[in-house]
């Protein structure tokens, strides 16, 4: 919790008070440095989710669909911000909040939708092992939207969205030596962020499950 609060803090100072704005984009480019890592942790915690499914299926342990619940439920929570804070980029860019055409604004807007109807599927269904399988399953799915987000730019070259910042081929990423850093920074302060809200959240639901059992 420490090390997390660490790098926020870090972030903070480095994004408003120490890397430049970009020549062509000015203050607003600043946003990047919250968009881009909430992107890359949201895909990062539907990997996890994807993963501790899996393993529900296989052994039936309601403990690994908590894991997998925690860190869909995060991961919902980083699109939220991702949707938020790119229209805000956005719009003194690009002269628009939203653009229909933009292939990865529709594929990420569909994972977050996908994950939003998880978590109602979670809120609906009082069993516990029937809750755990349909969301596993549902969960299954609906990452394999994440990859196609992620190829977004690299198949459809979309609009409204610049190269990727990593391995997007020439003329893309950062070229300045404050701006990568900054970035990386941001991204592990995210990183830190997303595994300990999950590894909360997840606490929280054991303790509600045991509680239950106990009821029960």
């Amino acid at each position: 919790m420490a090390l997390t609060l660490v790098f926020w803090v870090l972030t903070a100072w480095m994004t408003f008070f120490w890397v430049e704005s970009d020549t062509r984009q000015g203050i607003a480019q600043r946003i990047f440095y919250y968009h881009v890592p909430t992107a890359w942790v949201s895909g990062l915690c539907f990997a996890l989710s994807f993963i501790y499914s899996i393993v529900y299926l296989v052994r039936r342990d309601l403990q690994k669909d908590s894991l997998a619940s925690a860190y869909a439920a995060v991961g919902w929570v980083f699109t939220t911000g991702v949707l938020i804070t790119g229209p805000l980029w956005a719009k003194p860019i690009w002269g628009g909040f939203w653009n229909w055409a933009d292939q990865r604004l529709i594929t990420y807007f569909i994972l977050w939708m996908a994950y939003a109807g998880y978590l109602l599927l979670r809120m609906g269904v009082a069993d516990p092992q029937k809750r755990a399988r349909f969301s596993a399953i549902l969960g299954i799915v609906a990452f394999f939207d994440v990859p196609l987000v992620y190829m977004a730019i690299r198949i459809w070259n979309p609009p409204s969205h610049p190269k990727a910042v990593i391995g997007g081929g020439d003329k893309s990423g950062l070229f300045d030596s404050k701006m990568m850093t900054t970035f990386f920074v941001s991204l592990i302060a995210f990183q830190l962020l997303s595994l300990l809200l999950g590894y909360l959240y997840y606490r929280f639901l054991e303790q509600e499950r045991m509680l239950l059992e106990e009821k029960g």
